[in-house]
């Protein structure tokens, strides 16, 4: 047989490809083995393996399944085939394989720990751990083994042995930051009265007291809000009639520091419905499955305290573009995310959905889609009415002499509420550290806070430069033949998502107008310097 039409050495090429990590040309090669000779189940199993790189686990699962065929006495392939049903989250079909694997091979290390945690993700931590005990007898020093049974036993709230393991997992590898974590945590179960989960679940839930009312300015929000929110919640029989129904979803978008969660908590405040906060905290976990575990229990708590409003900050973190991401795990949240948002047993009605992001355009467009948070809400910085009444509001609570503050609220345009916020903290503190120095106490003036605006930067510029770099057009120069050539390059996002994000590109293209950056300068450099 001449060397070209020898499978083998199509086999050998494609191995040498898949060493250098070059798994198309390996996978070209493999398939060449497989013409050449269909009975190659090595061929099969190696070309599985690219795919599984690839994360293209379908074809992996598919070629896994043609190898075992043709070697079923091999328990390596059935293992790679259960860790590729796993990274599909097909749990039980993994386990399968997983069995077959340790029934081949009763020292298959490898698999025991595999099937552990996938029965840990099915919450079965009984079997975990038998699986963990297995691996630890077959390698007394597996730290991480250690440390994933210690976690089974936390959930079962077996504290006294998850204890045990997570200090020999330490005493194996000082440096597992997870492991001193939980034993921390552990510790400090073990030290509260009752440790009731009930309890937690409670804690997540208030009625907030603020108002509208409480706000400054936003008028324009607030009648959004009024819509979307208040008035189906506040009477849910009557939206239902309408078809305003209470429940879905809605997304805040805008620069930081420009009152998202402040706004949301007024008006589940205004709308006398239960709020219930989910923080990334309380939601990301880093044991696989148990971030899908957490975003399933805010939602629950959620639909049993009805009406209500749940609000998941920083949505981006959790609801990330998925082509963005590596880790099959958050994947998986955002797949768990879509499935409490419509899933065949989600029922959000009169439970509504609120995400805040500063970044729209890193959340993923599933998550965009109608009925979910179909609804946007962009929340500006704000305006010469808001920071007025902000300043007033900041202020109110100082020993404070005549304050001009439309002088004030025209120095800091382009300000966010937070910068607000600041620069009256910051203001204050000039004649309270005169006080301190000198014993005479005075009052906050117009000086002391011009003065503090003169030391201040805004921080929003380098938040739009960022949101035009994501959402807009691109200005690209090139210099050819010793001369400047200005080219436009097309936006990152298709024209459906350019349309959702409407509102914020018109804000920028405003701002970026000449005219615009000059009456910004002129308006804000005269109450700055002279009235």
């Amino acid at each position: 047989m001449s060397g070209d039409s020898d499978p083998k050495e199509y086999y050998y090429k494609g191995n040498d490809h898949y060493e250098k990590g070059n798994y198309d040309k390996a996978i070209e090669n493999y398939n060449t083995a497989i013409i050449l000779n269909p009975n190659f189940p090595e061929a099969y199993f190696n070309r599985g393996l690219c795919y599984y790189v690839k994360k293209d686990y379908d074809k992996a699962i598919k070629d896994y399944t043609k190898a075992a065929e043709q070697d079923s006495e091999n328990p390596v392939i059935f293992n790679n085939r259960g860790d590729a049903y796993y990274r599909k989250q097909e749990y039980n079909k993994a386990i399968m394989d997983y069995d077959k694997a340790v029934t081949l091979n009763p020292s298959y290390l490898k698999s025991y720990y595999n099937r552990g945690l996938a029965y840990a993700v099915l919450e079965d931590y009984d079997k975990a751990i038998e699986d963990f005990t297995k691996v630890l007898e077959l390698d007394a020093d597996f730290a991480e083994a250690y440390y994933v049974r210690g976690l089974a036993y936390e959930y079962l709230e077996s504290y006294d042995k998850a204890t045990e393991d997570y200090e020999k997992a330490l005493n194996l590898n000082p440096d597992m930051e997870e492991a001193a974590a939980h034993l921390e945590a552990v510790q400090n179960k073990k030290t509260e009265d009752g440790g009731d989960k009930a309890k937690e679940s409670v804690k997540l839930v208030e009625r907030p007291s603020i108002r509208f009312k409480d706000i400054a300015g936003m008028e324009t929000v607030k009648d959004k809000f009024f819509d979307y929110i208040v008035r189906p919640l506040q009477n849910p029989d009557l939206a239902r009639k309408y078809g305003k129904l209470g429940g879905g979803g809605v997304l805040l978008y805008g620069p930081p520091g420009c009152g998202k969660t402040f706004i949301v908590k007024s008006a589940a405040g205004e709308s006398g419905v239960s709020f219930v906060n989910a923080k990334l905290s309380d939601l990301l976990d880093m044991y696989v499955g148990n971030t899908e575990k957490n975003i399933h229990k805010v939602f629950e708590t959620a639909r049993k305290n009805a009406p209500s409003i749940l609000f998941i900050d920083e949505l981006e973190a959790l609801g990330g573009r998925r082509d963005k991401m590596d880790q099959s795990a958050s994947r998986s949240a955002i797949n768990q995310l879509l499935y409490e948002m419509d899933g065949v047993e989600a029922n959000n009605e009169n439970a509504l959905i609120i995400g805040a992001t500063n970044s729209p355009w890193a959340v993923d467009p599933a998550l965009r889609r109608s009925g979910r948070f179909s609804k946007m809400i962009y929340i500006p910085e704000p305006d010469y009415k808001s920071r007025k009444a902000m300043i007033e509001i900041y202020l109110k609570k100082r020993p404070c002499g005549r304050i001009n503050y439309g002088r004030l609220a025209r120095a800091t345009m382009g300000f966010s509420s937070a910068d607000v916020k600041q620069l009256c903290d910051d203001a204050a503190s000039i004649p309270w550290k005169e006080a301190f120095k000198s014993g005479k106490e005075r009052e906050v003036r117009t000086g002391d806070v011009i003065k503090t605006i003169r030391a201040m930067k805004s921080t929003l510029p380098p938040w739009y430069a960022s949101a035009n770099k994501e959402i807009g057009k691109q200005k690209e120069v090139e210099v050819i033949d010793g001369k400047k050539h200005v080219k436009e390059k097309d936006s990152k996002l298709g024209p459906e998502e350019q349309e959702q994000f409407k509102v914020l590109l018109d804000v920028i293209k405003k701002k970026n107008k000449w005219y615009t950056k000059a009456i910004t300068w002129v308006w804000r450099n005269f109450a700055l310097w002279i009235i």
